[in-house]
């Protein structure tokens, strides 16, 4: 697992090498030019003639000695500065002089970007919080209306490297070298899409400095270190017993898809304690399933579970509100709280778990506003804003409910009152009815089989993840639906 910074914890790391451990901070520009000038001699190996665009921040001071570099290498580039020089910091001004002794070329100001074979995005760094206009916007502009390759040092320039957004207008790179470790809003949308390829270069600096944990990615490499073991002396009993309370009337699709989801995750049993109509679809969807109607009791198979999800298709009747409601009551094991029963607790706030369990939710932006916004008449936190802050929204709402939250969307966060994850599996073709179903399955499977629920919620959302993308692969994201990622968690399972 890697880790995801933020500017200012990418600032603290900078200052820890330089100020506690005495390198100095040229030292540390140099390296960062040598990692840029090696990717372009590698992947670039036929182009000559490099656009280095300067600004006057330490990234201009990358960038003059990435063209330096490269012009001791036999290539031919040229800077083009951009700012005034009296606002150049002390390095930039030192590298800006060390290229200028070497013969280094520096282009007039009003000069245009056409003629090269590669672009070299040096302008802004990460520390830019403001919005980008005047000259910065234009040649920004005609950067990308250029058909020249461009490569990106530390950020795009105008990127958000805390959240991703777009600060009025941004460089769409090819590649993105960045330096020490990946910055949030190089994975962040719509920041993601202006990176390309992101290359994490070693500089030499260490997390050491950091006083909080930093948001961690998941990636599909990860999954293999979090799954629960398998052993070969094992019965049906031994993987758990996970409850599944989903499906009201004519609402027996999404209890069919968590609950095959769940075996394809190796849960041992499965109980789906659902409305007796739904009976004849599941018992022949997935016929390896426990089916109970609703009028059965339930403290029998609370009884009987290992783990309980709650929520898929479940509807907001009063019938429902009584189930969710002697679960929260009653249930003290760990709990998987997703979509109806998460409508349903915004829609009454008192509703909590009186016993303590541990549990996880798992709302999308929508469900996340309405628990947030729940029982408050004053300002709304609207979707948007969860959509644009998703990171913040999922680890301030962890602390302060006490739920493990899995806020889903285009980069999904798992986050408790402690650690945020980031997951970088999953495409757009997941963006399909019943795949946050599917999801509530494979937590509840893995709950059921033993995982604590901070370890389950962030191996769960992996998981599905990645059986998107291979489902993806095979089918396209146009094609995808929701039944298709239980069925390809046997691949995913399987390549790791």
């Amino acid at each position: 697992m890697r880790y995801l910074l933020t500017s200012e914890q990418m600032k603290t790391c900078d200052r820890t090498e330089i100020e506690h451990y005495g390198v100095p901070s040229v030292v540390l520009m140099e390296r960062a030019a040598l990692a840029v000038r090696d990717v372009i001699l590698n992947r670039y190996p036929d182009v000559s003639d490099i656009l280095v665009i300067c600004g006057s921040g330490n990234n201009g001071g990358d960038g003059f000695a990435v063209a330096r570099l490269l012009n001791m290498a036999g290539r031919r580039a040229e800077v083009l500065f951009v700012g005034k020089h009296d606002h150049m910091t002390q390095e930039t001004a030192l590298q800006a002089e060390i290229f200028s002794r070497h013969g280094g070329t520096v282009l007039p100001d009003e000069s245009g970007v056409k003629g090269y074979g590669l672009i070299v995005d040096a302008l802004f760094g990460i520390g830019l919080c403001r919005e980008v206009i005047g000259r910065y916007a234009d040649l920004i502009h005609a950067v990308n209306r250029s058909d020249t390759p461009v490569l990106a040092v530390d950020i795009p320039s105008g990127i958000s490297a805390d959240d991703g957004h777009v600060l009025g207008c941004a460089v769409k790179a090819d590649i993105t070298v960045t330096m020490a470790f990946a910055k949030l809003g190089l994975v962040l949308y719509p920041g993601a899409e202006y990176c390309g390829e992101v290359i994490v270069a070693d500089i030499g600096i260490t997390a050491a400095g950091l006083k909080d944990e930093p948001v961690t990615a998941l990636e599909i490499t990860d999954l293999g270190g979090l799954l629960p073991a398998r052993r070969r002396t094992a019965n049906k009993g031994t993987y758990g017993r996970l409850l599944l309370i989903a499906g009201t009337r004519n609402m027996a699709g999404a209890a069919c898809l968590a609950a095959e989801a769940a075996y394809r995750t190796g849960c041992g049993l499965v109980c789906v304690y659902s409305h007796e109509e739904n009976r004849v679809i599941l018992q022949t969807s997935v016929p390896e399933a426990i089916f109970t109607p609703w009028t059965d009791e339930l403290a029998r198979w609370l009884d009987w579970a290992d783990a309980v999800a709650i929520g898929p298709g479940l509807g907001q009747s009063e019938e429902s509100l009584g189930l969710l409601t002697q679960v929260l009551r009653d249930w003290t094991g760990p709990l998987v709280i997703d979509a109806d029963a998460l409508n349903l607790m915004a829609s009454h706030p008192e509703l909590k778990p009186e016993s303590g369990a541990p549990a996880i939710i798992t709302p999308h932006p929508g469900e996340m506003s309405r628990l947030l916004n729940a029982g408050i008449e004053e300002e709304q936190v609207s979707v948007s804003t969860i959509v644009s802050s998703p990171v913040s929204t999922a680890f301030e709402y962890a602390c302060r409910s006490g739920f493990v939250t899995v806020l889903k969307g285009a980069r999904t966060v798992v986050a408790d009152n402690e650690e945020t994850y980031l997951n970088l599996t999953g495409n757009e073709g997941m963006a399909t009815g019943g795949s946050g179903d599917t999801l509530t399955g494979i937590i509840g499977s893995l709950l059921a089989q033993g995982m604590l629920p901070m370890e389950a919620a962030k191996t769960g959302v992996l998981l599905h993840g990645a059986a998107g993308d291979a489902a993806a692969a095979d089918l396209g994201t146009r094609s995808v639906i929701a039944g298709d990622l239980s069925d390809y968690i046997p691949q995913v399972l399987e390549e790791i």
